[in-house]
C-alpha cells in the first residue's frame, strides 16, 4: 500500500493564500490570478529563470480540515501533477516543474491564452457541427493517450476542455484522475465529479474504467452542440437520475453527428461506442458532410479546432512557378488521425516519399552565401526552418513568400523555373503563331495593292502553302490537353460585376465591392449605400463588436432586432438559411421577408465573428424587385474580404 506523505513537515508554517509578487520556489513570481477550481486557484506567473510565462496552480484547502484530510487533499493534488505529466499530447496540457514551498505543493504548468468550451457555449450559444466534430477528435486522442498509461480522468466536462487563440483544444484539470498504483483516496460511496457529466457506472458505485471517460465525453460533445446537457433535470439527485435511467434528450442541431453522441451515451459501458469506432466516424463526417469548404492554403493546423487569424502574404512573382496545391481532404491530420495499423514513422516516410516523388527539376544555379535563407523550391511542411511555428500557415504546402528574409521588392525571387515539355510547346507555337500574324498582315497589305492577274496567280499558290502548314501541325500534334484558358487557371476569381462598383469606405479591416453611384450614408457601426432613384432599396456593411456564433446571429439575433424595427412590418418571415465562408471565416446567411401585399419587404443577410467583432452586410427592398437587384448582394458575397 502506497504511503501517503505529510505535506505539513519542515520550518516554513503553511499560510494563507498567496498575493500578486509572491515568489514560489526562489524561481517564479505570481503575477495575478487567472482562474478559480474546485481545489484551488491558477495565477499568471513569470519563471525567472527561463524568462517566460508560466500558470501556476495554488491549491486552497478548506478551513478547519483535520491534518491528514489535509495531506489527502495535497497527495490528489500531486497525483494531477503525475498524471498530466505522464501524458505526451498536444490535447493534454503540459506540466513544467511541481514546488513544495510553505507546507503545499505549487504545480507549474503552461500558460494557455484560452476560453473553457462551458464558456463559449455560454457566452456565444451552440458551437457548429465541424468545430465540435474536431474537439471530439482532439480530446478522444487525449483520452486514448491517457488511458493507454492507465490515468482516468473522471471529470471531462466543458468547464475543463480549453479552446486556446490559436485553436488548440486542451483538457485539463486531472484533479480527479487516478493511475492504478494511487491508494483510494475517496471513500465508499463519494462521487468526484459534475452530476450532469458523470457516467451511470459511476453514479450507482459500479466499477467504471475508460468507458466512464467517454460517456462524459459524449455528453460533453452534446452540450457543445447542443448548448444544454441531455440529462439536465434541475436538480443534482434528479439528473444523476436521468443519467441512469432517461434516454439523451432528442437532438436538434447535430444532424449527421447524432450516432456517434448517442454511441457514447450508451447506458451499458459494455455497449459504449469505443475511442477507434468514434474517431473514425468523426474523420468520415469531416472528410464528407462537415468538409471545409476552404482552399488548401485556408485549412487549419492539425490541432487547431478553429481557425486563427493569419497575415496576408503578397501575391507571388510573375515568373515563379507554384507547385499544385493538393486538394482537400477533410482529413484533420496529426497523431490521431493515423490509422489502427499505421505508425507516425511509417506515415511521415510516406510524406517524405510523396514529396521526393514527380518530375526532377533543373539543377539549382549556387546560392550566394547571403541569400542561403531564401527558399528555394516546395517544402515539406512539417519540415519548416522554425520547426513549423512560424505565424504563417503551418501547414501549407508553398513557404510563405519573404518569410525568412526580405528582400527588395525589386529583386527576383531565387530558384529555378521549371517548365515541362508540353509547355515549352505550347509556347513554341504561341510564338510561331504570333510572327505569323504579324507577316500575315504586312503581306495581306501588299498583296491589296498588286493587279488582279497577279492577285489571282499569287493567291492560288498561296492556297497550297496554307494546305501545307495546316497538315503539318496536324501531323506533329500530341494527345496532351490543350492548355486551359487564363479563368480556368483560376477558378477562385469572382466574375467581373455586369454593372459598376466601387470600393466601400469605412471599417480598414474590410474590402468589399458596392454599387457605384448610390448614395453613401454612415453610423455609428454600418455604412448603407442606397440607390438613389428608389429610397427603399440599398446594402448596407455593419462591423460591430460581439462574439455571437454567425448561426445564432441569423436564426436568432438579426430577426429579432429586425422584428422590433419599424422598416420590418409584421408578419416577419425566414426564408431560408444556410452556411457560408465569409472571407475564409465559417459564418451564415439567412434570407427573409416583411410584410405582405405591394409593401413586402425582402432582405438577404449574410454574417461571420472573427476576433471578437461581427461583420455582416445585407441588401434590403422590396419584394417585386428583389430579383434585379439581389446581383448587387452577390457581388458583395463574391468581393467581401478581410484584412486582420
Amino acid at each position: 500500500m502506497t504511503q501517503i506523505p505529510t505535506w505539513n513537515g519542515g520550518s516554513a508554517p503553511v499560510s494563507g493564500r498567496a498575493a500578486p509578487g509572491t515568489l514560489i520556489g526562489g524561481r517564479y513570481t505570481l503575477r495575478a490570478a487567472v482562474g478559480h477550481g474546485g481545489m484551488g486557484t491558477v495565477w499568471k506567473a513569470a519563471d525567472t529563470l527561463l524568462r517566460r510565462d508560466v500558470a501556476i496552480k495554488e491549491v486552497i484547502l478548506p478551513p478547519g480540515l483535520a491534518p491528514s484530510d489535509r495531506d489527502a487533499m495535497y497527495e490528489r493534488t500531486m497525483r494531477e501533477a503525475r498524471a498530466a505529466a505522464a501524458l505526451q499530447h498536444p490535447a493534454v496540457v503540459q506540466v513544467y516543474d511541481v514546488v513544495h514551498e510553505n507546507g503545499r505543493p505549487w504545480i507549474v504548468m503552461e500558460l494557455l491564452d484560452a476560453r473553457s468550451l462551458a464558456d463559449m457555449v455560454i457566452e456565444d450559444g451552440p458551437i457548429s457541427p465541424r468545430v465540435v466534430a474536431k474537439i471530439g477528435i482532439a480530446l478522444l486522442g487525449a483520452l486514448e493517450v491517457a488511458h493507454a498509461h492507465g490515468v482516468l480522468h473522471r471529470d471531462v466536462k466543458p468547464a475543463n476542455v480549453l479552446i486556446c487563440g490559436d485553436g488548440r483544444c486542451v483538457l485539463t484539470d486531472f484533479g480527479v484522475a487516478r493511475m492504478p498504483t494511487d491508494v483510494q483516496l475517496t471513500t465508499p460511496g463519494m462521487v468526484l465529479g459534475s452530476p450532469h457529466f458523470i457516467s451511470p457506472e459511476r453514479a450507482m458505485g459500479h466499477d467504471f474504467g475508460p468507458p466512464s471517460d467517454l460517456f462524459s465525453l459524449g455528453v460533453t460533445l452534446y452540450t457543445a452542440i447542443e448548448g444544454r446537457p441531455p440529462f439536465d433535470k434541475g436538480d443534482p439527485i434528479e439528473t444523476m437520475h436521468s443519467v441512469v435511467e432517461d434516454p439523451p434528450a432528442p437532438v436538434v442541431r447535430a444532424g449527421s453527428l447524432t450516432p456517434v453522441l448517442m454511441g457514447l451515451l450508451e447506458k451499458n459501458p459494455a455497449q459504449r461506442m469505443d475511442v477507434q469506432t468514434a474517431r473514425t466516424i468523426l474523420r468520415q463526417q469531416l472528410a464528407g458532410p462537415l468538409a471545409s469548404k476552404n482552399p488548401p492554403h485556408m485549412m487549419t493546423d492539425p490541432y487547431s479546432v478553429v481557425p486563427s487569424p493569419r497575415p496576408v502574404s503578397p501575391a507571388p512573382a510573375e515568373t515563379q512557378q507554384i507547385p499544385p496545391q493538393p486538394q482537400p481532404s477533410g482529413q484533420i491530420g496529426g497523431r490521431a488521425m493515423l490509422s489502427a495499423d499505421e505508425s507516425l514513422t511509417d506515415h511521415l516516410a510516406k510524406l517524405e516519399q510523396q514529396n521526393s516523388g514527380g518530375r526532377r527539376r533543373a539543377p539549382e544555379p549556387p546560392v550566394p552565401a547571403s541569400s542561403k535563407s531564401v527558399p528555394t523550391g516546395t517544402m515539406p511542411a512539417y519540415k519548416l526552418p522554425d520547426g513549423g511555428r512560424s505565424s504563417a500557415d503551418p501547414t501549407s504546402v508553398i513557404p510563405p513568400q519573404n518569410s525568412w528574409v526580405q528582400p527588395p521588392v525589386a529583386e527576383p525571387r531565387q530558384g529555378t523555373v521549371v517548365m515541362s515539355p508540353a509547355a515549352k510547346r505550347r509556347t513554341t507555337v504561341g510564338n510561331v503563331v504570333g510572327t505569323v500574324q504579324q507577316t500575315a498582315g504586312r503581306a495581306a497589305a501588299t498583296f491589296r495593292s498588286w493587279p488582279r492577274n497577279k492577285q489571282l496567280i499569287s493567291g492560288g499558290a498561296a492556297a497550297v502553302v496554307v494546305l501545307i502548314l495546316v497538315l503539318a501541325f496536324a501531323l506533329s500534334g500530341s494527345d496532351e490537353k490543350p492548355a486551359p484558358t487564363q479563368a480556368a487557371e483560376r477558378p477562385n476569381a469572382p466574375a467581373a460585376a455586369a454593372f459598376e462598383t466601387t470600393d466601400y469606405k469605412g471599417n480598414a479591416a474590410v474590402s468589399v465591392k458596392v454599387p457605384a453611384g448610390w448614395t453613401r450614408a454612415a453610423g455609428g457601426v454600418y455604412v448603407d449605400y442606397i440607390e438613389p432613384t428608389d429610397k427603399t432599396t440599398k446594402v448596407r456593411v455593419l462591423v460591430e463588436k460581439g462574439s455571437v456564433d454567425p448561426t445564432k446571429f441569423v436564426t436568432q439575433t438579426a430577426p429579432a432586432g429586425l422584428k422590433k424595427g419599424k422598416t420590418c412590418p409584421a408578419p416577419f418571415t425566414s426564408v431560408a438559411v444556410q452556411q457560408v465562408q465569409v472571407s475564409g471565416n465559417p459564418g451564415a446567411q439567412f434570407e427573409y421577408t416583411c410584410g405582405e401585399g405591394e409593401s413586402m419587404r425582402h432582405g438577404i443577410w449574410r454574417m461571420t465573428t472573427v476576433g471578437g467583432k461581427m461583420y455582416s452586410f445585407y441588401l434590403t427592398t422590396t419584394d417585386a424587385k428583389f430579383a434585379d437587384y439581389k446581383k448587387y448582394f452577390d457581388t458583395m458575397a463574391e468581393t467581401f474580404q478581410l484584412t486582420l
